[in-house]
């Protein structure tokens, strides 16, 4: 019987030491496994752009090309920057080597990043890809799978010229207008509090819509 004990106790030691080694080498699978694949569905349509949202990730809020979207109790911020796709304006990352994880993104002829930065005891997750960028703050164990959320959403995003062109030529957007703009962050980037603190009036009151209800309205698109 103690040599039983012994040997479990053994066995969840390794086993532990084991998952936590491929919990750090899965966030490089799943870039590679969402960002490799080209995904054309979508169940999401707005002005000038349309993605795929996951099933059980719900729409929240949206103003204009910001989003909030809802995980798992967990927020999820989204950018859109038709400016710099207009433009086609990459923008430059350097690596970050005091964050937790940081890595420059080149799949399918799109760029980005992706950086990972410890804030108290959650982590503040930073994705920027295919002319967006998504923000959230996570518990650890929420980390992968908000990453992978993140890149099928990011991946997914197919932008209407036709409407962008239209929207850029008749000076509807105000280009003067920094909170649209996707800057590379900084130690003292404080554009996600900003926004969170100017957009995120959600209190949880309101109905949830899910993805399962959010139909696909092509006649919004003209392609």
């Amino acid at each position: 019987m103690k040599k039983i004990v012994i040997l479990l106790c053994l066995l969840l030691f390794t086993t532990g030491c084991t998952v936590s080694k491929i919990d750090m080498e899965d966030r490089d699978n799943i870039l590679n496994i969402t960002l490799n694949r080209n995904v054309n569905l979508f169940n999401r349509v707005s002005k000038g752009y349309k993605y795929y949202l996951p099933k059980g990730i719900s729409l929240l809020d949206y103003k204009e090309y910001n989003e909030i979207l809802y995980s798992n109790s967990n927020k999820y911020y989204l950018y859109i920057d038709i400016i710099s796709y207009h433009y086609k304006t990459q923008k430059k990352y350097t690596i970050n080597n005091n964050s937790e994880y940081s890595k420059i993104l080149n799949y399918n002829d799109k760029n980005g990043y992706l950086e990972i930065k410890k804030q108290d005891n959650k982590y503040h997750i930073l994705y920027e890809y295919n002319y967006a960028k998504m923000e959230a703050v996570v518990k650890e164990e929420d980390v992968n799978e908000t990453i992978m959320n993140m890149g099928y959403i990011l991946s997914s995003i197919q932008y209407n010229n036709i409407v962008i062109n239209s929207l850029v030529g008749e000076n509807v957007l105000d280009f003067k207008e920094e909170k649209y703009e996707i800057e590379k962050p900084t130690e003292n980037d404080n554009t996600f509090l900003d926004y969170v603190n100017t957009y995120d009036k959600y209190n949880g009151k309101d109905k949830i819509e899910d993805t399962d209800t959010i139909k696909n309205n092509v006649s919004d698109i003209d392609e």
